[in-house]
């Protein structure tokens, strides 16, 4: 598959080059020398936890968890966490810095996991490379079936195609920004080209209604936060699903 061995390749680029922090979001960060300060980290981390109500005892699965960076941030905060992802090389690098219970290599869309497996669940920065409908709502569909009842999965980071001229202005607004700070470092893009998908949100919220799923669209984290801003966007956008 195109896109997982982009990912394999990516994972080999990348592996011990940005170890301890956001490595793997180094490619949405646009350039390599972008760094989060631990703000920005927490206040992702933290929106998160609580979107998903994570608690001590339950059982959490990061479903395309590359890296391990999210996972790895959120693994304290849950009983028994376990990553996904369908890229061997970004498991390996999960390893590395030891961000799980356990790792899985896997498709969504083709978990090879029981029904009902999972307290809670997280799906972000994932169905923005999926770029056929029909595959996205398959996924949606296998996400949700390995959820126990009464539990949640948060799916994150979905770029809204009514709003693509808004998120234009805030990355050009961002690199301006790390360009002034100094922090703006090679393009990576030009390493590795991921596809990211613009999502119909009447389509989609159509589907889930159609397909009888209770879900709520809430605002994204803001992947381009600065001080002062507000830490959510409009121009992506959260669904979680409960079951």
């Amino acid at each position: 598959m195109q896109l997982r061995t982009a990912f394999n390749e990516w994972g080999s680029f990348t592996k011990g080059k940005f170890a301890g922090r956001q490595w793997l979001l180094a490619k949405w960060e646009v350039c390599a020398g972008v760094v989060w300060p631990q703000e920005k980290i927490d206040i992702m981390l933290g929106l998160v936890a609580q979107r998903l109500d994570l608690k001590a005892e339950n059982s959490f699965i990061d479903l395309g968890c590359g890296g391990g960076w999210m996972l790895g941030g959120l693994k304290p905060s849950v009983g028994f966490a376990v990553g996904l992802d369908f890229s061997a090389q970004m498991l390996q690098n999960a390893v590395s810095i030891k961000a799980t219970d356990a790792l899985v290599q896997g498709e969504i869309g083709r978990l090879p996991l029981k029904d009902a497996s999972f307290d809670r669940a997280l799906c972000y920065f994932v169905l923005i490379n999926m770029m056929d409908d029909a595959i996205v709502e398959r996924a949606i569909m296998d996400m949700l079936r390995v959820v126990k009842p009464g539990g949640r999965l948060l799916i994150g980071q979905l770029p809204d195609q009514a709003r693509s001229a808004d998120y234009d202005r805030a990355k050009a607004s961002y690199i301006d920004f790390c360009r002034q700070s100094g922090d703006l470092g090679d393009d990576l893009r030009d390493v590795n080209r991921m596809p990211q998908k613009l999502f119909d949100v009447p389509k989609l919220t159509g589907f889930l209604q159609q397909s009888r799923i209770g879900y709520k669209k809430m605002p994204s984290f803001n992947p381009f936060y600065r001080p002062g801003e507000s830490p959510t966007i409009e121009w992506r956008f959260d669904l979680l699903l409960e079951k």
